[in-house]
C-alpha cells in the first residue's frame, strides 16, 4: 500500500504514491561541448557532487562520476592532453535514467537490475525525457526505509484498532460469562495483538450456552476467521436450539464453507480451506446436566466429590474446511452435573506451547496434574496458577499460537 503524507487514521487509506520526484536535486550541469576544465572547476567548487551529469538540449547525454574522473585526470600528463578535450572522453554514456513520475518501487527495481552503479553515481531524473535533476541512491535508501517504518506503523495502528474491535465483539460474552457463573475465569491472549481464538456465553431461560472455538490462523487472517464464526453461531441459533450443540456445529459448518466457497474438493470455488476446532457446550441447569458436542477441541471435568477427572469426549473433524462433509454429523454427549463440579476447556495454544528443560510440548497431562492440584481453589487463583506454569514454561521461547482458556464451577 502507498502511503501519503500525513495520513495517521488507520482508517483512512492513503491514495497517493510516492514518485522519483521526491528524490530529485539540482545540481550543475554540462553540454558535451564543455572541456575537462569546466568539469574540474565544477568538482572543486562542488565538494558533496558525486556525479555531473551532462545534458544536451534539454536532454540527458551521460554522466561524469567525481571519483573516477578525478582519479583519470591525477595521471601523469592526462592535464596536458585532456583539459582543453570533451568532457565526454570521461563520460558514462549509458547512465540510469529515471522518469520522474516513477514510483519508487519502480525506481529500487531499476537501480537492482542496473548494478552498483546508479547506486554510488545516482541517477538521472527526466521529465517527459527533458533533464530535470538528479537522484541518489543513498537518498532512494533513506526515502523508503522511511515509509516502510511510517507503513509499519500505520499497520500497527490499524491492528491496534483491529484488537479494540475484536475485544468488543468478545466483551458481552465475558460480562455475562462473568455475571452468570460467580466462580469462574477466562484468559484470551492473542499471539499477535489480534488472533482466532474465539468464545461464546448466551444464558437462556433453562440453561447457559458456551462456544470455545480456535480458528485457522492467528494474527489478522485470524481475526477475520472469528468474525465468521460470530456470526455463524448466530444464524445457527436462528435454526437449533442451545441444547442442540451437534446441530449447531452442523449449521456453523455449512455456513462457514458456503461463506468460503470450500465446497468438497471437486465443487471448490476459492483458494482457501479455512475452518476452526470448536466446542460447544450446554448447561441444562432444569436437569443438572451437561449436554455437548466437539470438533477436535475438549474440556476437563473434575467433579467436585473429588473423583477421577473426565476428558469430555470430542469428534476428530474440524469445522467448514474443504475435506469437512456438508452433512457431517457431530456426536452429541451428555453426563450429569453436580454443584462443584470444575469444567476447564482450553484452545491448544495452551497445551501446545514448546518449553521447559528439554523444550517439549506443555501437553494436556501437564494441564490435568495442575487443574487437579488446584481443583478446590477459587477459579480465579485457578487461572493465576495456569498463567504462572504457562509462562514458567515458555521460557525465553516464542509464543506458538493463540492461547485461550475458560473454567468455571458449576
Amino acid at each position: 500500500m502507498d502511503l501519503a503524507p500525513g495520513n495517521t487514521d488507520p482508517r483512512r487509506p492513503a491514495t497517493r504514491p510516492h514518485t522519483a520526484r521526491e528524490l530529485c536535486i539540482r545540481v550543475p550541469v554540462v553540454s558535451p561541448e564543455s572541456d575537462n576544465l569546466t568539469v574540474m572547476a565544477l568538482f572543486a567548487g562542488h565538494h558533496g557532487l558525486i556525479a555531473l551529469p551532462v545534458v544536451e538540449e534539454g536532454r540527458p547525454f551521460g554522466l561524469i562520476n567525481r571519483h573516477l574522473f578525478l582519479s583519470q585526470m591525477a595521471r601523469p600528463f592526462f592535464h596536458e592532453l585532456y583539459d582543453r578535450k570533451s568532457c565526454i572522453a570521461f563520460m558514462d554514456k549509458s547512465p540510469l535514467v529515471i522518469d520522474a513520475e516513477s514510483t519508487l518501487e519502480n525506481v529500487a527495481q531499476q537501480m537492482v537490475a542496473s548494478g552498483d552503479k546508479s547506486l554510488t553515481d545516482g541517477f538521472i531524473l527526466t521529465d517527459n525525457g527533458d533533464y530535470i535533476g538528479m537522484g541518489l541512491g543513498i537518498d532512494l535508501i533513506k526515502t523508503v526505509s522511511g515509509l516502510q517504518a511510517e507503513q509499519h506503523r500505520q499497520i500497527m495502528q490499524s491492528i491496534e484498532y483491529a484488537r479494540v474491535i475484536q475485544e468488543a465483539m468478545l466483551d458481552q460474552s465475558r460480562r455475562l460469562l462473568s455475571r452468570e457463573l460467580r466462580d469462574s475465569c477466562l484468559c484470551w491472549q492473542p499471539r499477535d495483538c489480534v488472533g482466532g481464538d474465539y468464545y461464546a456465553f448466551k444464558p437462556f431461560t433453562h440453561g447457559w450456552l458456551l462456544l470455545m472455538g480456535d480458528c485457522t490462523g492467528h494474527g489478522v487472517p485470524g481475526a477475520f476467521m472469528t468474525v465468521i464464526l460470530s456470526s455463524a453461531l448466530e444464524k445457527a441459533l436462528t435454526r437449533c436450539g442451545p441444547d442442540q450443540p451437534d446441530l449447531l456445529l452442523q449449521q456453523i459448518n455449512g455456513y462457514i464453507k458456503q461463506t468460503l466457497g470450500q465446497q468438497q474438493a471437486a465443487q471448490q470455488t476459492s483458494l482457501s480451506n479455512d475452518g476452526c476446532d470448536a466446542l460447544v457446550l450446554f448447561i441444562d441447569n432444569a436437569q443438572q446436566r451437561l449436554i455437548w458436542a466437539g470438533a477436535r477441541l475438549s474440556a476437563l471435568v473434575l467433579a467436585a466429590d473429588g473423583g477421577e477427572p473426565c476428558w469430555l469426549s470430542s469428534d476428530r473433524m474440524g469445522v467448514g474446511y474443504t475435506d469437512t462433509p456438508a452433512d457431517y454429523q457431530w456426536t452429541r454427549h451428555e453426563r450429569p452435573l453436580r454443584p462443584g463440579d470444575l469444567i476447564f476447556t482450553f484452545t491448544d495454544g495452551l497445551s501446545d506451547q514448546v518449553g521447559g528443560d528439554r523444550n517439549i510440548m506443555f501437553g494436556r497431562k501437564r494441564i490435568q496434574q495442575l487443574l487437579e492440584t488446584h481443583r478446590h481453589r477459587p477459579a480465579s487463583e485457578l487461572m493465576q496458577a495456569v498463567e504462572a506454569a504457562y509462562a514458567g514454561w515458555q521460557g525465553h521461547q516464542p509464543r506458538r499460537d493463540d492461547m485461550t482458556f475458560l473454567g468455571f464451577r458449576y
